[in-house]
């Protein structure tokens, strides 16, 4: 993957496959249903057009209370057509930062898009 962009605001990878923009924030402090909310509006934000329950039948957004030490939901959805996943991220140890994740990517690269997703971890 080739890095886009890279500052405080965004980070931006991609290839020929899979497009990776991470966007870290501070200050927001969330609770779950804090969290929910957030990461609906920045679908609806972002025109991710997704089903209430997504394709493993999971009610949408998708609550994680424990990803390698995060908390976090996400969303799948498509975006022009390309499958997308929207993550957001909370250190529990550090609630005031929250990272927010969006992958878009060729069908046929999902289970590369999940490893890339799962392997997220604390500093």
């Amino acid at each position: 993957m080739t890095v886009q962009e890279n500052n405080a605001d965004k980070f931006e990878v991609k290839n020929g496959s899979i497009t990776m923009d991470i966007y870290p924030r501070k200050g927001e402090n969330f609770t779950y249903d804090a969290m929910k909310a957030a990461i609906v509006k920045w679908a609806n934000q972002s025109d991710l057009s997704y089903d209430t329950y997504n394709s493993s039948g999971n009610e949408q957004p998708i609550y994680l209370s424990n990803l390698n030490g995060y908390w976090g939901c996400a969303i799948d959805g498509k975006k022009i057509g390309f499958p997308t996943t929207m993550l957001l991220l909370v250190d529990p140890q550090y609630a005031d930062i929250s990272f927010y994740i969006w992958v878009s990517y060729s069908a046929e690269y999902y289970n590369d898009v999940l490893q890339i997703l799962k392997s997220f971890e604390p500093m």
